[in-house]
């Protein structure tokens, strides 16, 4: 393969070896767009109602599922711990008069009652046995 030049030294580096033909960006976007075929225009049609609707109407209805399902979770977890504290505490049936919402807002307890309480459940359900063993044996 033979090569114009021997030596990198002998190159003119004054001289832009690149040229661009004259006047070729002054009416290059013409050329380009008459080299692309011709499209059809299409013009759109009319936005009905419901079109335009659509999105907040769905909008709505993912709300109104989230709402739905939120209070249907909440519900059950209501009910369900009532059920539990009716089965564990039969003297609690008596008082079905007072709202549930609002339970521990009524209860008058003191802070000595509520920490006896929570020794009494710790004792029963031998929580204390096994944090014993669990931390101060192994």
């Amino acid at each position: 393969m033979e090569t114009k030049f021997n030596n990198l030294k002998e190159i003119d580096k004054t001289k832009n070896p690149f040229k661009v033909p004259e006047n070729y960006f002054a009416q290059f976007n013409e050329e380009i767009m008459d080299r692309l075929p011709e499209r059809e225009i299409i013009v759109p049609g009319p936005v009905s109602l419901w079109d335009r609707v659509k999105p907040w109407a769905y909008l709505a209805a993912m709300f109104v599922g989230l709402y739905i399902t939120i209070n249907f979770l909440t519900k059950e977890r209501v009910n369900d711990n009532l059920a539990d504290n009716r089965a564990v505490t039969p003297q609690m049936q008596s008082v079905s008069s007072v709202p549930t919402e609002n339970y521990w807002s009524t209860v008058q307890i003191t802070e000595e009652e509520f920490y006896q309480y929570l020794e009494e459940q710790l004792i029963g359900d031998s929580y204390f046995d096994y944090m014993y063993h669990q931390y101060y044996l192994n």
